[in-house]
């Protein structure tokens, strides 16, 4: 019975951020930007499920509270654009 029961949440999930992605709530390239931690100067990128609630924040302000993977402290880390 629990078998069942975790089956169908999952799915339930999977279906939810599946819908997440199509719509305008979520925009695939918020998580694609690049950014840079102001604390240590790491540039990394994010994952998908990271950026969920703070995709305003990258398109208004182009920053996002983040934790950089390198020096592991949370700050508004900035959008950083490659210069070509």
């Amino acid at each position: 019975m629990k078998a069942v029961i975790i089956g169908i949440v999952l799915g339930l999930a999977l279906g939810v951020a599946k819908i997440c992605m199509n719509t305008k709530l979520f925009h695939r390239d918020a998580y694609e930007k690049t950014f840079a931690c102001p604390n240590c100067g790491a540039r990394f990128n994010v994952k998908w499920y990271q950026m969920l609630y703070k995709v305003n924040t990258v398109y208004v302000y182009n920053e996002a509270h983040l934790r950089c993977p390198v020096c592991r402290k949370k700050d508004m880390c900035s959008v950083v654009y490659d210069e070509r």
